[in-house]
């Protein structure tokens, strides 16, 4: 794409929302409540502003697979401005003929437009919320370029933008101060850079409690500190490089530290501890300690709400669940590791007490590795494993090393999951068993079902003179089955296709995915062919 025509749609959008942002202002002699989302309107498109302006003075050096990302998002958020700008309008014109005529001068003609102005309000907040929801995904994405261009002009952004992003004792988010949590990202990301030397907490007694069908637990200090953590712990096998694993470990939760759990779908990780066998000087695991979300207490696994929720579950909760778990999956990308352990065991859902707000987060990092580190090519051949693994990764001896496309195709299956709101996966406790008995995995619904299934293809092939596929290529021609015939009515054909997309990922016939050359190719192509898929779903 001609670097021209992004500058074009881009100096068309900040006119337009220029013009947004003053009918806007106009109003703010309203009451309270009118003033406070004039104020909202006015931080989003500017915060919106500064960071396209950042994608500009860098257009020269990202590609034009980017450059087409951006382009789309360009065209998304004209339209989206537009589109307030008519509404903004029609507000106001309607206001102005209230004043037409001696009986339109009430209380209750003031109160009318008051409500009309907020309620266009909002609905502006939320079309530049939901735009920079899928916009930042790819302006994080550029991070990773290796280019001083990028170091030089992030300064130069951080740097206009003054005291919009004033110093705060708090994190940075990418709501409050986007640039400067672009810096630090960019630092973490560094190859010279150097973990805080206090990420390493030190070990303390702690009181944990088990989440249902999780491989993370919610854990506080037992005295000194009430906050609640999340604590995820990444055992030391036989075979573990310990030292090796400390040094990744150390630079996970260096960058897991700045993670926007609203934003990324990642719990920003408070720090590292290193825990050692009892009575020796040999480390047994690691734990990564992430704080708790702001605002929220409800705490689920994903497969504690698949085996237990409603089968009849709206739609918007469901897309809700899939979007944000597919930006998860993103962002671990961007800070460029695999995760390796994508199922529902490893995704939480946040919800606050009122259940009027809800978050998906991906945890379990037990098995991740670095994006270009090495990886044990060994395995197990558990269903409740092996399901979410692409065949090339399943059983003892996996085949190919783990790559991010990896990640994608398990992605696929928790998606398919979701849509069909199934759990591939039963548990079965003892009756009468003790507080401590953990439920244990059983052979299910799904896996008899695939038995079926299996016996049924087998015969087919067997009549055809088809050679025999191996039981792991036949599992994943299951599911491609599944996503393919029992999705689109459920989720519709854009879903069903996105679906189908992850599992074909590394299939040669995928026309969605071209060939990718590196890892930053992959996580481009994922944000183009399956978030901003899911993101034009409409519900």
């Amino acid at each position: 794409m001609d670097p021209g025509t992004a500058l074009s749609i881009v100096q068309t959008c900040y006119t337009v929302g220029t013009r947004v942002v003053e009918i806007c202002t106009s109003w703010r002699n309203a009451d309270v409540e009118v003033r406070e989302r004039v104020v909202k309107v006015e931080n989003s498109w500017y915060r919106s502003k500064r960071q396209v302006d950042f994608m500009i003075r860098i257009n020269a050096i990202i590609d034009e697979e980017l450059r087409r990302l951006f382009k789309d998002l360009m065209d998304q958020l004209w339209s989206r401005l537009s589109d307030a700008i008519t509404m903004l309008s029609s507000v106001s014109e309607r206001g102005n003929e209230a004043g037409f005529g001696f009986f339109r001068f009430g209380s209750r003609a003031k109160k009318a437009a008051y409500l009309r102005k907020k309620d266009a309000l909002d609905q502006v907040i939320g079309q530049l919320e939901e735009w920079q929801g899928r916009f930042d995904p790819t302006w994080f994405l550029v991070l990773r370029i290796a280019d001083p261009i990028i170091d030089s002009e992030l300064k130069k952004a951080k740097a206009n933008a003054g005291a919009v992003e004033a110093v705060s004792q708090r994190l940075p988010t990418a709501a409050r101060n986007p640039l400067a949590l672009a810096t630090n990202i960019r630092n973490a990301l560094s190859p010279d850079a150097k973990p805080p030397k206090d990420i390493f907490l030190p070990v303390f007694p702690m009181e944990t409690i088990d989440i249902p069908y999780s491989d993370v637990k919610v854990a506080r200090r037992r005295t000194g500190d009430p906050r609640w953590y999340v604590v995820d712990t990444i055992e030391c096998g036989p075979d573990t490089n310990v030292k090796a694993l400390s040094q990744d470990v150390c630079v996970l939760a260096a960058k897991l530290a700045q993670a926007d759990p609203l934003a990324f779908g990642l719990l920003s990780c408070k720090g590292a501890m290193r825990v050692l066998q009892h009575g020796s000087s040999a480390v047994s695991c690691f734990k990564l300690v992430f704080r708790f979300p702001d605002g929220v207490e409800v705490l689920q696994s994903l497969r504690q709400l698949l085996l237990n929720s409603d089968a009849n579950i709206s739609l918007t909760r469901k897309m809700r669940i899939a979007r944000e778990l597919a930006k998860s999956v993103s962002y671990v990308h961007t800070f460029n590791f695999v995760h390796k352990n994508v199922r529902p065991e490893s995704i939480v859902y946040f919800e606050n007490p009122q259940a009027t707000h809800a978050h998906t987060c991906l945890v379990g990092f037990d098995a991740f590795r670095a994006a270009d580190g090495g990886t044990l090519m060994h395995g197990d051949m558990l269903w409740e494993r092996n399901v979410y693994r692409h065949p090339r990764r399943q059983g003892d001896n996996p085949l190919d090393k783990y790559k991010m496309q990896h990640d994608i195709y398990s992605l696929g299956v928790c998606l398919l999951e979701i849509g069909l709101w199934e759990s591939f996966v039963e548990y079965y406790t003892t009756p009468g068993g003790g507080t401590l008995d953990k439920p244990r995995t059983v052979l299910g619904k799904t896996s008899r079902h695939f038995e079926t299934w299996l016996a049924a293809a087998q015969k087919t092939s067997e009549d055809g003179g088809e050679a025999p596929k191996p039981l792991a290529f036949k599992l994943k021609d299951y599911l491609v089955e599944q996503a393919q015939t029992r999705l689109a009515p459920r989720m519709g054909d854009t879903y069903a296709q996105v679906v189908v997309s992850c599992l074909t990922c590394l299939d040669d016939e995928n026309d969605d995915v071209e060939t990718a050359t590196d890892d930053f190719q992959v996580a481009v192509q994922f944000i183009g062919n399956i978030m901003m898929c899911l993101d034009k779903i409409s519900v």
